[in-house]
């Protein structure tokens, strides 16, 4: 099995900004409740099912986008909380986002994986 990754198959297509936006429209309806890790992984899973390609290509397209929709999403977050609350806990928001960049993304890539599997056995059963 040789999985050889072509970079123009992974940014090719809509689907890297499809993510950003489902990213961005989850995280500004959702906030900071319990339930933006499942909507997180179902980001994922509908990713890796959409992305036509290889396994490394899927999540690959799917790593960066969910790094950029984390960040714009920390950005928009911090705007938000700095015209709201003020500096100091626009500071203290800093400091926790770039944990929750790092753990969607990886809930992201793990949804990934599970669509990616998810198409392969749909596009082999028929």
């Amino acid at each position: 099995m040789n999985d050889n990754i072509n970079i123009k198959n992974i940014i090719k297509g809509k689907s890297i900004a499809l993510i950003i936006l489902m990213i961005l429209a989850c995280s500004l309806l959702t906030g900071d409740s319990s339930i933006i890790i499942p909507s997180i992984l179902f980001i994922g899973i509908v990713g890796g099912i959409i992305k036509k390609g290889t396994m490394n290509e899927v999540l690959l397209s799917n790593f960066l986008a969910f790094v950029i929709g984390s960040i714009l999403t920390m950005i928009v977050s911090l705007i938000n909380v700095y015209y709201s609350e003020g500096g100091l806990y626009a500071i203290a928001v800093i400091q926790y986002s770039w944990i929750y960049i790092i753990f969607y993304t990886f809930i992201g890539c793990v949804g990934s994986a599970i669509g990616f599997y998810i198409k392969e056995e749909i596009d082999n059963r028929g």
